[in-house]
């Protein structure tokens, strides 16, 4: 059997980065990550979806909610909070 191989991509953020969503009435939304000058990733779903795409939407909300709360402590001086499952590292 051949092993899996991961892809894993890091995105510097700045000043010039930004976060795009659009919601349309006869399709599904699209959620957009620009960093600029180079980086453009677009999540998009099948018209069709089913419930394995909304608990990938529930768990990015939750773990992009988490990282929103680290940065603004990261910021302020504070301790990060105590890690807490899938965002343990």
């Amino acid at each position: 059997m051949t092993a899996m191989r991961g892809m894993s991509v890091c995105i510097p953020v700045g000043s010039r980065a930004a976060v795009e969503f659009r919601r349309y009435d006869h399709r599904t939304p699209i959620l957009t990550l620009r960093a600029a000058p180079a980086v453009l990733v677009t999540l998009t779903l099948p018209e069709k979806i089913d419930a394995g795409q909304v608990q990938f939407a529930r768990q990015l909300a939750r773990l992009a909610a988490r990282y929103a709360i680290e940065v603004e402590r990261h910021s302020r001086g504070q301790p990060a909070l105590p890690a807490r499952g899938a965002d343990a590292a």
